[in-house]
């Protein structure tokens, strides 16, 4: 394993807002619904009251084989408790080198919690190395900060995290948790809290790591870095796609040189600091040449999945062939099997070294902003209600096993009855946006088996903590 920094990183400090109520928000959804709605069946089953479903006898079967071997009960989601029933979904992430923890709505606290606990346990038994969040890539810097050196607090560092969706409590819990297990480590066991991401709300923090890291290896060339970046916007991104030619001419060749510059230079520049160091400056260098061509473009959908796909990669490299490391998103995401998605790019690059896990649930409460029919936005994120589950869901038929909560593992079923999930069938596919009077246009088609190789399930939720 590389060794992993001996100090902080200097950045522009500037508190960032978080975006809670942003209508462009609907860009991070719009493209995801899209492309699972063109599979959506148009006789969606009409709702009822939760357990009033009639099962058929093909979802019957199906639920008496869970019941009987196939579904791994659980306790909670609280991370603070051990549970030795979560062995055998611990021991088959543990075994690959990336393990995608998904999420079914970007709002619902069970998920978060779960993947908290599922998390610490990697680190404990497997020896999990990062945890890699689908954030602005700079701003989950700023959390790195704090969890290895002490910078700031959970509360602080979360706060400037820029997407609603993760300034939580329940991600200041793992953060701190992070923090306090790296405590009095040497620098080389640390884990690192890191992100993906390609969006943000500007490109101060990138700008700020290459800058810092050219004053000290070449500073004669800062004032020509400077030059570059000159006409970079210092907000309101979405804005850009509206900038003037020469504009975009200017930051496309000037984002290009200082990318194409670090290249060159790598042996000299790692030969005055340290691997680690010029992977960083160089990955910054990556993101704000990748993020002018996103506003630009407003490619929201498959670049920035697969940038995503990239740089946890890069990050898996940096700390070292045999480094394992979590990637935290929503279900779409680390899915497979529908190319464009981040998971898919993983999964096609590594085969079984990337395997992944999504989450489901039966019904509950969540935070989400008010969505339209046509996914635009209404208002602003609030908390949100699914209290009747519709029928010939699978989220209904999980909801019909035994328990309150359970996960399954697909490569451990082998009955007939089971490929049941390796067929397509409705399923919640919820993002940051959500209406209860719409709930089919976020009800799509999908092949669960084919999709995850493994399924956490609740039969109720709770909002997550919005700070």
């Amino acid at each position: 394993m590389m060794l992993k920094p001996s100090k902080s990183f200097d950045r522009d400090q500037n508190q960032l807002l978080i975006m809670k109520f942003d209508q462009k928000l609907i860009l991070l959804i719009i493209p995801l619904l899209l492309i699972f709605s063109s599979c959506k069946k148009d006789s969606a089953s009409n709702s009822t009251e939760p357990g009033t479903c009639v099962i058929n006898d093909l979802e019957q079967q199906v639920i008496d084989e869970l019941n009987l071997q196939y579904a791994h009960p659980f306790n909670n989601a609280n991370p603070v408790e051990v549970d030795n029933q979560l062995d055998p979904l611990i021991d088959y992430l543990g075994s690959a080198k990336f393990a995608g923890l998904g999420e079914a709505t970007h709002g619902t606290a069970e998920f978060y919690q779960m993947k908290d606990k599922i998390f610490r346990a990697l680190v404990m038994e497997k020896g999990f190395d990062a945890i890699i969040f689908e954030l602005p890539w700079g701003n989950a810097l700023v959390v790195n900060d704090f969890v290895t050196k002490g910078i700031g607090t959970a509360e602080t560092s979360i706060d400037q995290t820029y997407f609603w969706v993760y300034d939580t409590q329940e991600t200041r819990v793992l953060a701190q948790w992070i923090h306090d297990y790296n405590s009095g480590l040497a620098n080389d066991q640390q884990i690192l809290f890191v992100g993906c991401d390609p969006q943000g709300p500007d490109f101060n923090i990138e700008r700020s790591i290459v800058r810092n890291f050219l004053e000290t290896v070449q500073p004669e060339y800062v004032g020509t870095m400077n030059a570059h970046y000159a006409k970079l916007p210092n907000q309101d991104l979405f804005e850009y796609s509206n900038a003037e030619e020469n504009i975009k001419t200017s930051n496309i060749e000037g984002t290009k040189a200082v990318h194409d510059y670090f290249v060159e230079q790598a042996e000299t520049f790692v030969a005055q600091t340290s691997e680690y160091d010029y992977q960083v400056a160089l990955m910054a260098s990556h993101v704000i040449q990748q993020r002018e061509i996103l506003y630009r473009t407003g490619d929201f959908g498959h670049l920035r999945d697969s940038l995503m796909a990239v740089y946890s990669e890069w990050w898996q490299s940096i700390l070292g062939e045999n480094s394992q490391i979590a990637i935290w998103a929503h279900n779409f995401h680390v899915s497979y099997g529908v190319s464009g998605w981040m998971g898919d790019y993983l999964r096609k690059r590594h085969s079984e070294d990337y395997r992944n896990v999504g989450f489901s649930f039966g019904s509950g409460s969540f935070n989400a902003w008010l969505s339209g029919p046509g996914f635009e936005f209404l208002s602003g994120v609030q908390r949100q209600t699914i209290s009747e589950i519709p029928c010939g869901t699978v989220n209904n038929l999980l909801t019909a096993v035994d328990g309150d909560q359970h996960y399954l593992i697909f490569d451990e079923q082998s009955s007939d009855s089971f490929d049941y999930f390796f067929n397509t069938h409705l399923f919640y596919s919820l993002g940051s946006g959500f209406n209860i009077s719409h709930i089919n246009s976020f009800t799509q088609n999908v092949a669960l088996g084919n999709t995850f190789d493994a399924l956490i399930h609740f039969d109720q939720t709770s909002e997550s903590v919005l700070k």
